[in-house]
C-alpha cells in the first residue's frame, strides 16, 4: 500500500473551479434543480419541503417555484397544495422511478464538491453486502466512465467500498469479502484479514483510499456519509490521476469531502421521509 501524505498547503483555485463555483450559484442553476426536485417527489412536496431540501429561506423557495409555476413548468402551490411538474416536464418524472430521487438529491451536492476540487466526484451506497455507484459528476470524462451508475465497487480496493463497509456489521463484512477477493493491480490487497485491518484503519481515520489498487495511476478518496443514528448506507468520494489525487491538497480534498457529506446526509434524511410518504400516502 502506497502511502500519502497531507501537507496543510492550499492550492490556489483554478479557472475552472471559479466557473464551476459560479454555474452552482447562477439562478438557472437553482431553477433547474428545483425542477429536478419536483421531478424526484411527483405531487408530494410542499413549500416546506421545498425550503427545507435545498437549504432555502421559504421565501426564496417561494419565488423560484412562483416562477416555474408562471411559465407552466411546474403546477400546485398554495396553502397545502403539494408541486408536480408541468405538461412540459412530464418527461423528467423518469426520475421519480424506483430510487430516482437519490441521483437528484445527490447531484446538486456533487456538483459543489466539483466546484471546490476539479475531480470527479460520485455517490456510492450499499444494497445487501455489495456496493453500487449511484450517480457521479466528472469535469472530465474518460474518469467518469470509472464511476457510471450501478458499477459495483471492488470491497477491497475501492475508497468507496471501503468507506462503507468499514461500518458495518461483521456479517456483512463477512460476505463482502466471501469471495474470492481478484488481484486487479500489484497493489491490490486480497488477504481478507488485511482487508479488514484496512477497514479499521478507515474507521479511525474518517475517510478511505485508492492507490492504484483498481487501476495503475488512478487514485481514489472518499468519506462516510453519516445520517441519523450514524446509519452509514452511503460514500462521497472523488477519483482521478493517483498523482493529483494523492499530493499536497490531500487533507483539503479530506474536508471538502467531509464538509459535503454533513450536508449530503441532512438531504438524503430528509428525501427518505419524503419518499416514505409518497409510498404511504395519508
Amino acid at each position: 500500500m502506497v502511502e500519502a501524505k497531507a501537507s496543510g498547503r492550499s492550492q490556489k483555485p483554478s479557472l475552472a473551479s471559479k466557473a464551476g463555483q459560479e454555474s452552482v450559484t447562477s439562478p438557472l442553476h437553482r431553477y433547474m434543480v428545483v425542477l429536478e426536485l419536483v421531478s424526484a417527489f411527483p405531487d408530494a412536496l410542499i413549500l416546506t419541503d421545498v425550503s427545507t431540501l435545498l437549504g432555502l429561506p421559504k421565501t426564496t423557495a417561494h419565488r423560484l417555484l412562483s416562477g416555474l409555476a408562471r411559465v407552466g413548468l411546474v403546477e400546485g402551490g398554495g396553502r397545502s397544495s403539494r408541486f408536480k411538474l408541468g405538461d412540459r416536464l412530464i418527461r423528467l418524472m423518469h426520475n421519480s422511478a424506483v430510487d430516482g430521487w437519490i441521483s437528484a438529491l445527490a447531484q446538486p451536492h456533487l456538483e459543489v464538491v466539483n466546484a471546490k476540487l476539479g475531480e470527479t466526484s460520485f455517490l456510492a451506497r450499499i444494497v445487501g453486502h455489495r456496493i453500487l455507484v449511484v450517480t457521479s459528476e466528472s469535469p472530465e470524462v474518460h474518469w467518469r466512465s470509472y464511476v457510471q451508475p450501478n458499477i459495483e465497487m471492488a470491497p477491497h480496493a475501492a475508497a468507496s467500498a471501503k468507506a462503507i463497509l468499514a461500518f458495518q456489521t461483521e456479517a456483512i463484512v463477512a460476505k463482502a469479502l466471501a469471495e474470492p477477493l481478484p488481484r486487479l493491480t500489484a497493489y491490490t490487497n486480497t488477504d481478507p484479514d488485511a482487508v479488514r485491518a484496512i477497514y479499521a484503519q478507515a474507521r479511525e481515520d474518517g475517510f478511505a483510499t485508492c492507490v492504484s489498487e483498481i487501476d495503475e495511476g488512478l487514485g481514489g478518496l472518499a468519506v462516510p456519509v453519516i445520517q441519523a443514528g450514524n446509519r452509514i448506507l452511503y460514500s462521497l468520494g472523488v477519483t482521478g490521476p493517483v498523482q493529483r489525487i494523492m499530493d499536497d491538497g490531500l487533507e483539503n480534498r479530506i474536508a471538502v469531502l467531509k464538509e459535503v457529506s454533513i450536508a449530503l446526509a441532512k438531504t438524503l434524511s430528509a428525501g427518505s421521509a419524503i419518499a416514505a410518504r409518497t409510498q404511504n400516502p395519508a
